[in-house]
């Protein structure tokens, strides 16, 4: 049999049986992942409601990368934290899910641009795993702010929080109006709340 007859027909197959079982089977994940987290914030008792893609009030949002897609926004309120959404990655590599905290903020005319900013763990020493500090780097104006905040500190460095393994980077859509708080997926606990809407109320003073 000739390989120009087999690989139409193996097309036919991915098309036909595999393809709608791998959506199948990531709209079951993402599902569950939305549901646990609703869960979660319920549990820890965070104020939210769920909102659709499509709601006015994210009107603002700007639209997402390319392979990104919004598979649960949660509105919270009486935060500082305007928004959580619960993000997922396509790659060659599959799916990965991450979480952007949305935070509605002015901006302060500067007159060097802004930059992002990248939390950095430090750890005590070369072989050890316990983190001793917390350093911000990035926009000058910003991680100044949060590296004097020694209560924030304090927040991570005396919790559940300094045993995460977090990337965590502040990112300014000056354009938009709004800075997104992007970290890699990780349950919620009101510890770890509380510390992003720290954060988020840095922002919300103006950057």
């Amino acid at each position: 049999m000739k390989w120009s007859n087999i690989i139409p027909a193996v097309i036919v197959f991915l098309t036909a049986f595999l393809l709608p079982f791998i959506f199948s089977k990531r709209k079951k994940e993402s599902a569950n992942k939305i549901k646990n987290y609703s869960q979660d914030l319920r549990g820890i008792g965070i104020d939210f409601e769920k909102i659709e893609k499509d709601d006015e009030r994210i009107h603002f949002i700007k639209k997402l990368s390319w392979g990104q897609k919004a598979e649960g926004i949660f509105r919270l309120k009486k935060r500082n934290i305007d928004y959580i959404f619960l993000m997922s990655q396509t790659s060659q590599y599959g799916v990965n899910y991450f979480l952007e905290y949305i935070v509605r903020n002015t901006f302060n005319l500067r007159d060097e641009s802004l930059k992002n900013t990248r939390m950095k763990l430090k750890k005590d020493s070369l072989v050890g795993r316990e983190t001793s500090d917390i350093i911000w780097k990035g926009d000058l104006y910003l991680s100044q702010k949060l590296n004097m905040d020694y209560e924030l500190k304090h927040k991570w460095l005396n919790s559940s929080l300094k045993e995460l393994k977090m990337n965590l980077k502040i990112k300014p859509e000056e354009k938009f109006g709004y800075t997104r708080i992007k970290t890699n997926f990780v349950p919620p606990s009101q510890d770890l709340i509380s510390f992003i809407d720290s954060v988020a109320g840095h922002i919300k003073t103006g950057l």
